[in-house]
């Protein structure tokens, strides 16, 4: 045998031996293109379909749900009326349901259910309840209780509140001030419920009255509201 053939032999049976005792490649010593592979088949196992959130489609659809029974049909009577309770658009009717009003379905729910009805749904968390049961307790002799839990609601950004104290100072109790019950609807005029002004209209006061009601508004909108930012409501 020549010595090329005999070292070519030698190399080869080294080159084996090498291979077979060499150990395999961790993770951590795996050369960077093999790393990114990894770290790039476990990112879609992630993000199979499987495990995709819900589409755009069906969140919309929630969305609208939840704000139909607000909104009325342009060019009907409901909506040249300006109920407060009703929306011309989604961003209202959204705008309405975070700032606690009923929609006029729910509003004459709420108005068919006795006190303790309304606690249990008051309990439940319903924003709209809470006005209900307030304004339902202050008329029904317990005044400062019934204007404690209104002014309570008010104090977390439900709007629909100052509807509520409204109503409690426009009864037939002997705390009942029209001036004040005016005031109310004002602040939440204030705070951004352009639709006030309607209902603040058929309290029927004076010019005189309603100068002090402003007057007396603007009191409690730097006292009991803490000169709060208003949120306009949406205009469409």
């Amino acid at each position: 045998m020549t010595f090329a053939r005999i070292a070519l032999a030698a190399f080869t049976a080294v080159a084996a031996t090498t291979c077979e005792l060499a150990p395999p490649t961790s993770p951590e010593h795996a050369p960077a293109s093999i790393a990114r592979a990894a770290r790039t088949r476990t990112a879609s196992d992630i993000n199979a379909p499987s495990s995709a959130p819900p589409s755009q489609g069906a969140r919309t659809l929630k969305t609208h749900a939840d704000t139909a029974p607000y909104l009325c049909h342009p060019g009907s009577d409901t909506c040249v009326a300006g109920s407060p309770l009703l929306a011309s658009s989604q961003t209202e009717a959204r705008w309405l349901i975070a700032h606690g009003y009923p929609s006029p379905a729910e509003h004459a729910r709420l108005s068919k259910l006795d006190l303790a009805q309304l606690q249990v749904e008051l309990q439940a968390g319903n924003p709209a309840a809470t006005v209900f049961y307030g304004s339902r307790t202050a008329l029904s002799g317990r005044f400062e209780s019934g204007v404690a839990i209104l002014r309570k609601a008010a104090a977390t950004g439900n709007i629909y509140a100052y509807y509520g104290l409204s109503e409690a100072y426009n009864g037939e109790t002997p705390q009942k001030n029209l001036v004040e019950s005016a005031a109310y609807l004002r602040l939440a005029y204030l705070l951004g419920d352009r639709k006030a002004s309607a209902a603040i209209a058929q309290r029927g006061l004076s010019g005189i009255e309603n100068v002090v009601a402003d007057e007396r508004a603007a009191v409690l909108y730097q006292t009991f509201a803490k000169s709060s930012r208003p949120s306009p409501r949406p205009f469409e």
